[in-house]
């Protein structure tokens, strides 16, 4: 699965990666997004690709109570495309989700030992993601879902589950409206292997009230 991510890189620099040509809201280095936090989201717009705030956690647009995103955090990559909650989107509204890092806990022993996973360049990637609308008669959300797969080997001992990470390469594809069902699903596979790290942090990320450069320092960096 997929519970928090960090997103540190200021806007100019996504605009320039993902080559975005319009952007609706400003951005702080994030080193703790967790559920149901508004975050930038690549979507595609009339002229190209647009930065976005959307909340964390997917709302389907026939939901009769917004609380369900609270469920929704994440889609499985095998069965996203037949899930009632998630099935419209991924037609429709696919997305990219900017990050240059996430965490997963690994179990050892009686207690769970948070991780920080990024590729090796430490640079930007994306997360496969689906939008949606939902209106409640009032306001409009936005709200997205990340897509998870299989781990692979380099980080199966961590855990069992992985969010679907695109590389700049994959983009257009995975934006493309015309693009047919079969090459969506050969897209949402684990990362190769070789292109992530990952090393122990603190606790520190456990709650998502604590927000700082704290939470992806490596536990053997940190002062006493």
């Amino acid at each position: 699965m997929c519970g928090r991510y960090s997103l540190t890189k200021p806007i100019k620099t996504l605009k320039e990666h993902f080559q975005a040509i319009a952007v609706s809201l400003e951005h702080d280095k994030r080193y703790n997004i967790a559920p149901s936090q508004r975050v930038p989201v690549i979507l595609a717009g009339e002229q190209g690709r647009e930065i976005h705030a959307l909340r964390w956690g997917l709302i389907p647009s026939w939901a009769k109570d917004p609380d369900m995103g609270n469920r929704l955090i994440n889609a499985r990559a095998e069965t996203v495309h037949e899930k009632p909650s998630f099935r419209s989107s991924f037609r429709k509204r696919r997305c990219l989700v900017p990050a240059d890092g996430f965490y997963e806990w690994q179990v050892r022993g009686e207690g769970k030992s948070p991780q920080y996973i990024r590729l090796r360049t430490g640079g930007l990637f994306a997360f496969a993601g689906l939008w949606s609308e939902w209106d409640s008669g009032q306001e409009t959300l936005r709200t997205f879902t990340i897509i998870t797969t299989t781990a692979n080997r380099e980080l199966e001992s961590i855990h069992h589950r992985m969010p679907v990470i695109l590389l700049p390469e994959q983009y257009d594809g995975w934006m493309d409206p015309e693009t047919s069902s079969d090459p969506l699903k050969n897209t949402l596979r684990p990362l190769g292997e070789g292109l992530l790290d990952h090393y122990e942090i603190s606790k520190t990320v456990n709650s998502p009230k604590n927000d700082s450069e704290e939470c992806i320092q490596p536990v053997n960096d940190r002062k006493e």
